[in-house]
């Protein structure tokens, strides 16, 4: 198969990466970058219909697969949400609801919103779209609209290619992780925030809340949102509410029967090497508190290993160098992203979306799942 659709060209760009440098058994670029014919001049109508006819015939899926999870599409002449909504929905994907958002995000045109709106000088670090989670979405789309002077990339990093490394770098830790997952607790406060990594109760949980209720309904509406997706809460004294997941996070990618990672540990733990609280009391130069996530049953992830993985992603991690109008196409459980400081005005706007069957469990995870829908609904973490 062409490393391509119909009006497109295969382009390279500096630090592409190949996929059998993750474990994959053939090699092709990663990712995958595709720019429209010089000849091909197309309108939106055009470009959403030429995606969509690669869509439909599955060859930008297979393409995607092949190429480690990933695909840039440039040339395309997207200027304004609503264009980039019509172009991804192309795909063809069911949109994704979120349920507990921690990051800020502004809806701008349907199943369109900004990427995470936290400070601009702060870097995200690798992470899979809600990791944490057993609701998550299976695909990612971004579009960028505007290019700052100065920074801005988005890294990708191969889920992959990181199970792989630590299973023969870190071979005892590898089997931590697939035994007991990790341990996430998320706190959120009554007032928004400006922030990266966290959002208030109200815009996590509070969507069927309404003007006038009080505040027994308006716990008991947050309480059916959490239990959603967890059984572990807990309502503090000051009306904060701390929700606690514990999921696999060593899983099986079903369309490569591959291992992959699929969490935000390494995100959590460069958050907290950032701020110089990698030891506790976790508190950092920001004087806020960011302890790390845990191995499931509670007990403290050694730093080596948090410090060994975070470097392993970093290693590999490629950067999107956004041009205007560029979209990039993620399998969210193949493909980890994070994000560069800037300076100057950045457009990166992004999609959730849904598509059952392409993650599952091993045994391990299948036993960490179960022991989740067993805890009681009982209004207390553990």
């Amino acid at each position: 198969m062409a490393s391509t659709i119909p009006n497109f060209v295969p382009i390279t760009f500096a630090g592409q990466e190949r996929t059998r440098n993750f474990g994959y058994e053939e090699d092709h670029a990663f990712p995958l970058a595709l720019k429209a014919n010089e000849n091909w001049n197309p309108t939106l109508d055009e470009a959403v219909a030429s995606i969509k006819r690669a869509s439909e015939s599955d060859e930008i899926f297979q393409l995607v697969k092949s190429h480690g999870g990933a695909v840039l599409l440039r040339g395309l002449p997207i200027k304004t949400p609503d264009d980039y909504s019509r172009v991804a929905h192309a795909f063809g994907f069911q949109a994704h609801e979120e349920v507990g958002r921690p990051p800020i995000r502004t809806v701008l045109a349907p199943n369109v919103k900004t990427a995470n709106e936290g400070p601009p000088e702060l870097p995200i670090w690798p992470h899979n779209e809600y990791g944490w989670s057993i609701v998550n979405p299976a695909w990612l789309t971004f579009s960028c609209l505007a290019v700052p002077p100065t920074g801005g990339a988005t890294p990708i990093i191969s889920s992959i290619g990181l199970a792989n490394a630590l299973q023969k770098r870190a071979p005892v830790f590898y089997e931590k992780l697939l035994a007991q997952g990790v341990r996430y607790v998320y706190r959120y406060g009554r007032e928004q925030v400006q922030s990266n990594t966290g959002a208030s109760i109200f815009a996590a949980y509070g969507q069927h809340i309404e003007s006038g209720d009080d505040e027994e309904t308006i716990r008991e509406k947050v309480e059916n949102e959490v239990r959603r997706h967890s059984n572990r809460f807990e309502w503090h004294e000051d009306g904060s509410l701390s929700v606690t997941h514990i999921v696999p996070i060593i899983r099986k990618h079903t369309s490569t029967g591959q291992k992959t990672w699929f969490g935000n540990l390494t995100s959590a733990y460069g958050r907290s090497r950032h701020h110089g609280a990698t030891e506790p009391p976790y508190r950092g130069d920001d004087d806020s508190y960011h302890p790390p996530p845990t191995y499931g049953d509670g007990t403290v992830i050694e730093n080596e290993y948090l410090e060994l993985a975070l470097n392993i992603a970093e290693e590999m991690q490629v950067d999107v160098e956004w041009e205007e109008g560029d979209v990039v196409l993620l399998d969210n459980y193949a493909v980890m992203h994070s994000r560069r400081p800037w300076v100057g005005k950045r457009t990166v706007l992004a999609a959730l979306w849904d598509q059952e069957g392409r993650i599952d469990d091993f045994p391990e995870g299948l036993k960490i799942l179960a022991e989740r829908d067993q805890t009681g609904a009982t209004g207390n973490a553990p």
